[in-house]
């Protein structure tokens, strides 16, 4: 079931994998290209260097304009200089002199790309040498002579322990990925691994509860809320079966309640035997009679079970994975938005900053949610003063990235009103609830510029909270049942009905205030009502 294609343990592992890798691989491109700029300036303080020597030895010549002199001295310099492979001094008047390491010529004209580089200041680029037949790191620096621009002079540098020292940056960088490849799978396997695990024994757990199996317990230990959960999961079965044992005590009395009934009926029989053949026929009827309310009790005693384990399994499963579904959703969303940018190649660092960070939020929200769900049952859960505005804030960044997937815009009109009394939680619980509903049937519906417009006010008792979609409204027909527990529109698969009962029971049963819906010119509006004290 791990490696199961949907699994949450593959979810989980591809998203640290990438992560890991995504984050180590940006630091060695990073670091290559810090070190070509390393090697390339490098180079630049070396011809630096050779360019002043050049013209410290050559100012006089150059001012004579003696050209045997500075072919001279350029020609020995650069036979002893092994990086050095042509220097080209380049008169204002267009006229060059070109040294090789074998040979020298005068001419009148060079290379294009090398006469776009005489500036006023000193240059360099990487190009394609047709003097030389290869690429090189070409300098060019003016030359003044007493202030007085006098030309250019053009050196040439070779390449070759450039690109070898490249080379060699490449082999350290493909060892280094190798091994953090490795690295970033063992990681991401041995993290998921020790996330999912729990889940996937406490799925097992519920699917042998739900056969009817209640020796099965949880031996996951842990402090942390899945450690909770599988505690709680301990007690509920522990309750079922409390339950069992007491409905099995009530048949067993009501058995005996019977055997002494007919004991009594048989004495009375001995008494009256004058009255043989009435109470003959009167036995067979209250026999038969007593075994019909025998075998329908039993059959009740028998349905009350089942749904006394059904409803307490079936609920804490349907209500946890409705809560996780969202959730879910959006970092399935965010991974694949992450994967597809990547390889279309129009990842950018803050789309996936972004995105990884609604994954980090919606993972918190899911450790979150377990807490929530225990506390929803809770009788004593401690209220507490709340801004609408900041729930609702909080729980629209929860769902914001798969409302853009869709494009559905979020309009919000907030006004500044005085904090509210009651569960913060479960409150965006509700709201969740809501905004998930409307984006269902803004896709369902298709709605060309779908979007949900969320207002708040208040009057003296009440702070109100609306959520107003465009997609069209509730039919008439079941305005009237869309709270009522498993009642649904949608597909199975696509809902349990739960979602607005659920909503319901926290804004009217658990903070006593009020959720009302309504149509209105473009869709359906939802409207909570929470108490202020």
């Amino acid at each position: 079931m791990i490696l199961s294609k949907n699994s949450i343990f593959l979810k989980i592992f591809k998203l640290f994998f990438i992560s890991l890798l995504f984050i180590s691989v940006s630091f060695a491109v990073y670091s290559i290209s810090i070190q070509k700029k390393m090697l390339i300036s490098s180079l630049e303080n070396e011809v630096k260097n050779i360019n002043k020597l050049i013209l410290f030895v050559l100012s006089d010549s150059l001012i004579l304009k003696d050209r045997a002199s500075i072919v001279e001295f350029s020609t020995e310099y650069i036979k002893n200089n092994e990086k050095l492979k042509n220097i080209i001094i380049s008169e204002k008047e267009n006229s060059y002199i070109i040294i090789k390491k074998n040979a020298w010529s005068y001419d009148d004209k060079i290379e294009k790309n090398f006469n776009d580089l005489q500036k006023e200041h000193d240059t360099f680029s990487l190009l394609e040498s047709s003097i030389l037949q290869e690429k090189v790191f070409h300098y060019v620096a003016p030359i003044y002579i007493s202030g007085v621009p006098w030309g250019w002079i053009h050196l040439s540098m070779s390449l070759e322990e450039y690109n070898n020292r490249l080379n060699s940056i490449y082999i350290d960088f493909f060892t280094f990925f190798a091994i953090l490849l490795l690295i970033s799978i063992s990681i991401s396997y041995t993290f998921s691994k020790s996330i999912s695990n729990p889940i996937v024994e406490l799925n097992n757990i519920a699917n042998k509860i739900s056969m009817g199996d209640l020796e099965v317990r949880s031996n996951y230990k842990s402090n942390d809320e899945l450690g909770a959960l599988a505690n709680t999961f301990n007690k509920m079965i522990i309750a079922i079966e409390q339950t069992q044992t007491q409905l099995k005590s009530s048949h067993e009395e009501l058995e005996e309640k019977v055997n002494q009934r007919t004991k009594q009926l048989a004495t009375s029989n001995k008494l009256l035997y004058f009255k043989k053949n009435e109470l003959e026929e009167l036995n067979r009827n209250l026999d038969k009679r007593i075994k019909e309310e025998i075998e329908k009790r039993i059959q009740q005693e028998n349905i009350l079970i089942q749904q006394s384990r059904l409803a307490a399994t079936g609920e804490m499963i349907g209500n946890i994975a409705h809560q996780w579904r969202q959730p879910l959703s959006l970092i399935t969303t965010c991974a694949s938005g992450i994967k597809l940018e990547k390889q279309f190649g129009i990842s950018t660092q803050e789309s996936e900053i972004e995105k990884l960070d609604s994954i980090i939020k919606s993972s918190n929200y899911l450790s979150r949610t377990i807490d929530d769900f225990r506390n929803f049952f809770q009788p004593n859960k401690e209220k507490k003063y709340f801004n609408i505005e900041e729930i609702v804030v909080q729980t629209i960044d929860l769902i914001n990235a798969s409302f853009a997937f869709h494009y559905i815009k979020i309009e919000k009109d907030f006004k500044h009103i005085q904090k509210v009394y009651g569960y913060s939680n479960e409150f965006s619980q509700a709201i969740l609830n809501i905004l998930a509903n409307a984006k269902d049937a803004l896709i369902e519906n298709k709605i060309e510029k779908p979007f949900v417009n969320i207002k708040t006010y208040e009057d003296e008792k009440f702070g109100f909270l609306s959520i107003e979609d465009n997609a069209g409204g509730i039919d008439k027909n079941i305005m009237n049942q869309i709270f009522e527990p498993y009642f649904t529109t949608k597909y199975k698969k696509q809902g349990t009905g739960i979602g607005l009962y659920m909503s319901k029971m926290i804004m009217e049963k658990n903070m006593q205030g009020k959720l009302l819906v309504e149509n209105s010119v473009n869709g359906a509006k939802f409207i909570f009502a929470i108490p202020k004290k």
